[in-house]
């Protein structure tokens, strides 16, 4: 159906004829967006659980992560073109299959966004901001430098930090797109150059002219690298383990779940310009690149730490951290400290910093899309679908997104109720479903396909017919992972709950609102046989 015949039709059936939001995000804008969501930070997890996955290969790992996304992401890219609206999967799946499929998994995959705005805020301590002054410490033998670092990682400090942070991009984000996107590109820039020298960085250590073990010794003790590698092969690790490619694949779960995440671009597809093309060319060329960062991360802290470092480290800082003089095992903890300079300490951290934080704005992005989704289409109140007209920006939805992140920020900060891996498997389900769908769409939606963007075919086969089936069966796997590998930490029993219980509530969601709806007299089938409003 073209947008023209949607726009004729759809007065009779939405309640205004326009959203309100404007196409003002071009793909380069899309790209950042993407490359921001992907959490390029979420490496240093790898590097420093590695040493539970004996023999695994992380460059191997992070190569087939990234064909799974590219898989995802194209899928992903083509499927939205058909159905060019902003609310992530939600449009696409309840106007492919049926709303209540859409439905539940947008409710999903906005819940655990809105959660992850209130949780990776911490990140942005425990990687950044506490590593920075922990280090400054040790540099300018300052206890009170190294003291606050510590502070920043604990629930004061991630609450403090994490709720000023969701304030001022939730500011951002109501000032408008155009705002936000354009300080996101300058900061986030700036983040991506000083990445790039903490790149350097490690380059220079694995060339001997920075030396991790050197420097370590002197903070530490003459021989103190010597016993930490030794307490860790005390323990029965071996740090030099044989190649094992059932390892590497099971490690592969670690990076796949920072280059999964750059298809929630989606998530504003009716306010990008180039609305045929623009999520095509961004999310897998975001894919790359991040791939290629964190790989070009896990390849150099190896070489520049050396593999029997890491593993130690790894070992001891998680099992005896008490034998563990340095406060994180992060690598950017490391290069820190194995640079030994105030300036580039500072360059590394404000990387990390920046880079961290800023999937925190990503996916509020997220959930303040669906949301307005939600009440444009009549599944939420319709003060949710409201669209300021001098911002031209969801100003309800951006309150209450905000609001949930903090109180969840505060949960998170204050209790032990829920963990931060805990929307893993539920989001999985949600990516893996999506792609299946636009794997056999060409044929459930044939006149659409036809008449769409998406019609491009190899050998008379469609494209996202040939990646949304590989794609499917590989994010199927690392769905699986998620769910069974007990190293990777999203599993618990509070985790699995709550991914049954997101889904049970979205279900029971969707049949009250439409019982609400009917009682006021709204065709909610009518609308759902229609795109919503632009």
């Amino acid at each position: 159906m073209s947008e023209m015949a949607t726009e004729k039709t759809s007065s009779g059936i939405f309640a205004r004829t326009s959203s309100g939001l404007v196409r003002s995000i071009s793909t380069f804008d899309t790209f950042f967006y993407c490359l921001v969501q992907l959490a390029v930070t979420f490496g240093f997890f790898q590097i420093a659980y590695w040493v539970f996955y004996p023999g695994a290969q992380m460059e191997v790992a992070t190569v087939i992560a990234v064909v799974i996304a590219l898989l995802e992401g194209v899928t992903y890219g083509l499927f939205t073109s058909v159905y060019p609206r902003s609310g992530g999967e939600y449009v696409p799946l309840s106007r492919a299959t049926h709303p209540f499929i859409g439905f539940v998994a947008s409710f999903s995959n906005t819940f655990w966004q809105i959660f992850f705005t209130g949780t990776i805020v911490q990140f942005g301590t425990t990687f950044g901001v506490a590593p920075l002054f922990a280090a400054l410490g040790l540099q300018l033998d300052s206890d009170a430098l190294f003291n606050l670092g510590l502070w920043f990682d604990t629930p004061p400090g991630w609450f403090i930090f994490g709720a000023a942070v969701i304030i001022l991009f939730s500011y951002q984000l109501h000032r408008g797109m155009r705002v936000y996107f354009k300080v996101q590109k300058w900061l986030f820039g700036l983040a991506i150059a000083a990445y790039i020298v903490f790149l350097l960085v490690l380059v220079l250590g694995s060339t001997g002219t920075f030396s991790f073990a050197g420097t370590y010794d002197e903070y530490f003790g003459t021989g103190a690298y010597t016993t930490l590698l030794d307490t860790a092969r005390a323990d029965g690790v071996d740090l030099l383990p044989l190649i094992d490619w059932k390892m590497t694949l099971f490690f592969t779960i670690w990076p796949a779940w920072s280059v999964f995440f750059a298809v929630l671009s989606t998530a504003f597809s009716g306010e990008i310009k180039n609305v045929t093309r623009g999520q095509l060319i961004a999310i897998p060329f975001a894919q790359i690149i991040g791939g290629v960062l964190i790989l070009l991360t896990g390849f150099l802290a190896r070489v520049a730490i050396s593999q029997e470092g890491l593993l130690a480290i790894s070992w001891v800082s998680t099992i005896t951290p008490e034998k563990f003089p340095l406060p994180y095992p992060w690598i950017s903890m490391l290069a820190s400290i194995m640079a030994n300079n105030v300036i580039l300490t500072i360059i590394i951290n404000f990387a990390v910093i920046v880079m961290t934080t800023y999937v925190a704005a990503s996916t509020a992005i997220y959930g303040t899309r669906g949301l307005l989704a939600w009440g444009i289409d009549g599944m939420a109140p319709e003060w949710l679908g409201k669209v300021s007209e001098k911002y031209r920006s969801p100003t309800n939805a951006i309150i209450v997104t905000a609001v949930i992140a903090i109180i969840t920020l505060a949960v998170y900060s204050f209790t032990d109720w829920i963990r931060f891996l805990q929307g893993m498997a539920g989001m999985g389900i949600v990516f893996t479903v999506t792609i299946f769908v636009a794997a056999i769409f060409p044929f459930l939606k044939r006149e659409v396909y036809e008449a769409s963007p998406a019609k491009i075919e190899i050998a008379g086969i469609p494209l996202m017919t040939i990646t949304g089936l590989l794609g499917s069966i590989g994010m199927g796997f690392i769905v699986y992972r998620v769910i069974v590998d007990v190293d990777y930490g999203a599993n618990s029993p509070i985790s699995m709950a709550m991914f049954v219980a997101v889904f049970v509530v979205g279900a029971v969601w969707y049949f009250i609102a439409r019982a609400v709806r009917r009682s006021q007299g709204v065709d909610m089938d009518a609308r759902f046989k229609e795109i919503p409003i632009e």
